[in-house]
């Protein structure tokens, strides 16, 4: 009954997780998945008197520490990570072949990008990669910047060769 109980708690929540187990040069990991259903919203809100933005925090090996974090830097969302964390942009490539890395990242309005991540451990780089956007609109009279997280995925096998949009 508590199974049922939590299981119905987490989809009330809108977080779907799944674990997929990789196998790779004899090394065993998994693909941590996440589908965020509302997806996860922070906002930037525009006005002459006050300015207000949030920010939000991933931990996606699940080790209870944040891996990345999402906030505004003016008017611009940027993702940030986390000591040995980079982040990069690529389409239609495994992960691992990515040439250009960085700490940080903008998500300019107006963009759909598929979002790199390369966390450095000691057994070697683990990939995964983040489906997010960013929009801009009104809330009311004021304008507001929105970024929106709508899935993660990194997988916990070293030097497993990943493609953005695998789970």
């Amino acid at each position: 009954m508590k199974k049922t109980l939590f299981a119905s708690i987490l989809l009330a929540l809108g977080v779907l997780t799944a674990c997929h187990k990789v196998n790779y040069n004899g090394q065993t990991g998994k693909i941590l998945h996440k589908k965020h259903n509302p997806a996860l919203t922070i906002s930037y809100v525009m006005d002459t008197v006050a300015q207000t933005w949030d920010t939000l925090r991933l931990d996606l090996d699940q080790d209870n520490t944040t891996d990345l974090k999402i906030c505004f830097q003016y008017d611009t969302p940027y993702i940030i990570g986390s000591k040995d964390w980079e982040l990069s942009v690529a389409a239609d490539v495994y992960i691992s072949e990515v040439n250009w890395w960085s700490r940080d990242y903008p998500v300019y309005w107006g963009q759909v990008l598929p979002i790199c991540i390369r966390h450095t451990t000691e057994e070697g780089p683990c990939y995964g990669w983040l489906d997010c956007y960013s929009t801009i609109g009104s809330e009311g009279q004021v304008d507001a910047i929105r970024f929106y997280l709508r899935e993660t995925a990194y997988c916990t096998c070293p030097n497993y060769p990943l493609k953005w949009g695998e789970k």
